[in-house]
């Protein structure tokens, strides 16, 4: 969430919101001690995926997500986040803007499991057909979803090789988000 191109200078609106719902609660709004600190650490640990996982197509892990802790309760005290950049792309259609909700893109794969694997830094597998004929699987880091001049839909993302690579959407026939976890080289679009 602190580096979603949308929110990276909405920090005290999402931190006021947080206060807020935590009033409602009756709680107080945590802050990155009391998470540290908390005796329920453990216990938040062991059951994590009982918690989320029916809630999300795939859970990211426990520790990545801990390990963030420290970058979010920063930004959310008004710290700067480093700014990426964006991801080099070439040939695109600069008047073409990524839908912001889910949308029915009549692909023969489910698209928003990518939106989603990006949005929550996992790593997606995508079966692939190449031009050249090859098919296979690869594992990559999606980052953004951009239409060329032509009107090619276009996945852009760094694969298993950290090498910068763009995938047709019509040539791309299956995904599945995986666990892996991956910190963004560049801003992830979704």
């Amino acid at each position: 969430m602190f580096r979603h191109p949308d929110l990276a200078a909405r920090s005290a609106k999402v931190f006021a919101i947080l206060e807020r719902k935590c009033a409602h609660a009756g709680i107080d709004a945590p802050d990155l001690a009391s998470l540290e600190n908390s005796p329920f650490r453990e216990e938040i640990r062991q059951e994590w995926a009982n918690m989320l996982a029916h809630q999300l197509p795939h859970l990211p892990p426990f520790e990545e997500f801990w390990s963030a802790l420290g970058e979010v309760f920063a930004w959310l005290a008004g710290g700067a986040v480093v700014p990426l950049p964006s991801y080099p792309t070439r040939d695109v259609d600069a008047t073409w803007t990524l839908p912001r909700s889910m949308s029915a893109w009549h692909a023969t794969f489910p698209l928003e499991m990518i939106r989603f694997a990006g949005a929550n830094r996992l790593k997606v597998e995508i079966d692939y057909q190449a031009e050249d004929g090859r098919w296979g699987p690869r594992v990559v880091e999606p980052y953004s979803l951009r239409r060329t001049r032509d009107g090619n839909l276009m996945l852009f993302v760094v694969n298993d090789r950290g090498q910068l690579r763009s995938y047709r959407l019509d040539r791309i026939r299956g995904v599945r988000p995986t666990s892996q976890p991956f910190i963004p080289r560049y801003i992830v679009e979704f």
